[in-house]
């Protein structure tokens, strides 16, 4: 068989696990249908002097991407009869219930510093027959208690996490349900049952503790965190945040990087050993080194590829670093089909890709300077485009100097990473020995820490394009391969880079120009609502913190909105400043009432809103106090009013005054003011039933939509309003 054709081989069953986890299940059994019929009319249809070899490999390319489809969902994991989610009522968003199961990885923080872990049930309410996995998270304190392999037991709320109700929102549900998981417990006490007192684990933390001792919080965190990856240290968030805004995220993610850096000291150290004990101490420290990264697919990955370089060493023979990342990539993708949507493993990938087709065209471009810093440059250079269009894809963001910052700190982190390497090693003989060697690195901590603090503080650190679509991302990478092996693309290859840049940032910035929306948020009162007229951005409240981290900013980073042109108080629970520090805010209103609660925002222009003011005035859309509890927003040829008391008695109107869209707050309304503006449609923000008055409305012919049913609610010129979920 030649390696071409078993190139397009792992092509193609990549091509089917992506096909199967991108398009609806309907669709699916139309594609797998065709796709046989299709084939079995090929094989059996066409004259056999025309089914020559050609023929058999396009035939066994279909079969193969159909079995890449079929698997992904055969093993796509679906809750069974006896999983722990059935224990909660159907009619209860949770219940309060005790559970015993394994411990099964290290505890690490989560966003609001508590411990998470999974959790391989065995017990439930002493019902032996339950099983299944939960998310658990716990008070930090317990940190302590809990170790790997450990059975505990666990007092605490379980519940069955909800679908996104916000554009943009993270999907924790399909979070659960990727990782074999369809419930989560907020446990409060925790018994210790039995006690696993021995594993990888334990060489883990003790890493850990001989970097902690050597150079306290958070600095020996961050080393071990660089040499073992976030994913299995307890990283305090924020300066994880600072690292993934500065564009060095896979500092802290144990990679290709790590094992090219680990397995080029190994080789170093056995050079003059026989070419078998080389193969054999190489392959030992990769196993090791995989335990205790916690079986990553990124590491899996880089530490294959590392095994096909020291089989090359063993058997003298040059390896093929792209069909070897394309067999290594298909074998660990028919163990774990579900790995193809895993970013680790996408952004692993397509950053080898780049290293293996680039680099050597930028080196060669960089003759000129020392080998060194030529290497130096060329590998963020050449890793940048082939990424790029996925990190628009999944976040719609870039970090603006992450170039020229992986250039210059390449040298300290090199070293840190080495050295707590080498801390690491000697700790796990003798801790205080380990913790003297990474005391050392101090300094180049600290510098490390300061200078991504202060790239964070330099104007447009952090751009927010939005996220692109689908075919921009297929487009993009289609001319880029052509770039790359095609002689006659390559001839105006200027021209097809620039194509492949307008590709991805025209759309988007068209659609930013032109579009024109309201969009109403699914949170607690009081009422988020964003207005996207041509460019300009107007917000009323901006709610909690909680709002601001899990739906404003999400949907924000996704529509690439960096500035809030006009934003607006109509509510004390509003956290502007947590939104300012964020996205940058120019001019807030608000009501008189409310002075004493606006905050003192630097570079922001304040004002108080007077009744029959007129707040914004711009093409297409106008924004009125008309009286004292009602604002109207008129886009186009609608009028929205919002209410702030609509259980109180009606105003004296202006006869003039009508809503096609009334939207309020809570679940009940005076009648009056149904019968006076007649309202085509009517919005109520509340997280509570709504079937009493979904009824009203019904009988009154007015479209009506709840947050707490709906989940978020859109209106645009074209489409009118709509629920963006239900």
């Amino acid at each position: 068989m030649y390696g071409k054709e078993v190139s397009l081989f792992c092509l193609a069953y990549i091509a089917g696990l992506l096909i199967a986890a991108g398009i609806e299940q309907y669709w699916l059994t139309i594609l797998i249908f065709g796709g046989i019929l299709g084939g079995i009319s090929w094989k059996f249809l066409l004259p056999d002097y025309q089914w020559k070899f050609r023929s058999r490999s396009t035939f066994l390319i279909i079969i193969i991407a159909l079995i890449g489809v079929i698997s992904f969902n055969f093993r796509f994991p679906t809750a069974t009869t006896h999983d722990v989610s059935h224990i909660i009522p159907s009619d209860a968003n949770g219940i309060q219930i005790t559970v015993v199961g394994k411990v099964l990885n290290s505890p690490t923080l989560n966003r609001e510093e508590r411990l998470r872990f999974w959790l391989s049930v065995q017990d439930a309410e002493k019902q032996s027959h339950v099983t299944g996995k939960l998310y658990v998270t716990l008070p930090r304190e317990l940190e302590n208690t809990l170790t790997p392999g450990s059975v505990v037991e666990i007092r605490g709320y379980v519940y069955q996490p909800k679908s996104p109700n916000n554009p943009g929102q993270f999907n924790f549900k399909d979070y659960l349900q990727r990782h074999g998981a369809f419930a989560g417990i907020s446990g409060q006490q925790v018994t210790v049952i039995e006690e696993n007192n021995w594993g990888l684990w334990w060489l883990r933390e003790r890493i850990i503790k001989v970097h902690f001792e050597g150079l306290g919080s958070p600095q020996g965190t961050l080393v071990s965190a660089m040499v073992l990856g976030r994913r299995v240290v307890s990283l305090p968030f924020d300066l994880q945040e600072q690292f993934l805004r500065a564009g060095l995220a896979h500092i802290l993610a144990a990679s290709g990087f790590h094992v090219s850096l680990l397995l080029g000291v190994v080789l170093a150290v056995t050079q003059r050993f026989q070419k078998l004990t080389r193969f054999g101490v190489g392959i030992l420290i990769l196993i090791l080194y995989i335990g205790l990264t916690g079986l990553q697919p990124s590491i899996l990955r880089a530490s294959l590829m590392g095994v096909a370089v020291l089989l090359g060493i063993l058997t003298e023979r040059k390896v093929n670093s792209l069909r070897s990342l394309l067999v290594i990539a298909t074998i660990l993708l028919l163990i774990n089909p579900l790995w193809v949507i895993d970013l680790g493993f996408q952004f692993s990938f397509l950053a080898t890709l780049g290293l293996i087709i680039t680099t050597p065209i930028i080196i060669r471009q960089l003759e000129f300077i020392p080998p060194t810093i030529a290497s130096l440059i060329a590998v963020p250079v050449a890793v940048f485009p082939w990424i790029f269009p996925l990190q628009l894809f999944h976040f719609g963001t870039v970090a603006t100097y992450s170039i020229i910052l992986n250039i210059l700190l390449m040298p300290f982190v090199v070293f840190i990473i080495f050295g707590g390497m080498l801390s690491a090693g000697v700790g796990l003989i003798f801790v205080p020995l380990g913790s003297t060697i990474a005391l050392f690195l101090s300094p180049f901590v600290q510098l490390l820490i300061a200078v991504v603090k202060l790239v964070n503080q330099l104007p447009g650190f952090y751009l927010l394009f939005g996220q692109i679509a689908l075919w921009q991302v297929l487009a993009t990478y289609t001319l880029m391969i052509f770039i790359w092996k095609s002689a006659l693309v390559q001839q105006y290859w200027k021209y097809a880079t620039f194509g492949a840049i307008a590709l991805l940032i025209v759309p988007i910035t068209y659609q930013q120009l032109t579009q024109r929306q309201i969009t109403v948020f699914a949170t607690p009162p009081p009422a988020t609502i964003l207005i996207q007229n041509r460019g300009n951005i107007t917000l009323i409240n901006c709610g909690n913190d909680n709002t601001i981290s899990y739906v404003l900013s999400p949907f924000l980073e996704a529509e690439g909105i960096q500035r809030i042109n006009h934003a607006i108080a109509l509510h004390s629970n509003n956290q502007w400043r947590n939104l300012h520090d964020q996205f940058n805010v120019q001019h807030l209103w608000f009501k008189p009432q409310l002075e004493n609660t606006v905050e003192n925002l630097s570079n922001v222009n304040t004002q108080a809103i007077s009744t029959g003011n007129t707040i914004i005035n711009e093409t297409g859309l106008q924004i009125k106090r008309t009286e004292e509890n009602l604002i109207t927003i008129t886009m186009g040829n609608q009028q929205w009013l919002i209410l702030s008391h609509p259980t109180q008695n009606l105003p004296s109107l202006n006869p003039e005054t009508n809503a096609d869209i009334l939207l309020w707050e809570g679940t009940e309304i005076n009648q009056n003011w149904l019968n006076q503006l007649t309202p085509e449609s009517a919005i109520t923000i509340t997280n509570q039933s709504t079937e009493e008055l979904e009824r009203n409305m019904n009988q009154t012919n007015i479209n009506f939509y709840s947050t707490s049913k709906n989940g978020a609610i859109q209106w645009t010129p074209k489409q009118g309003l709509n629920s963006l979920f239900n």
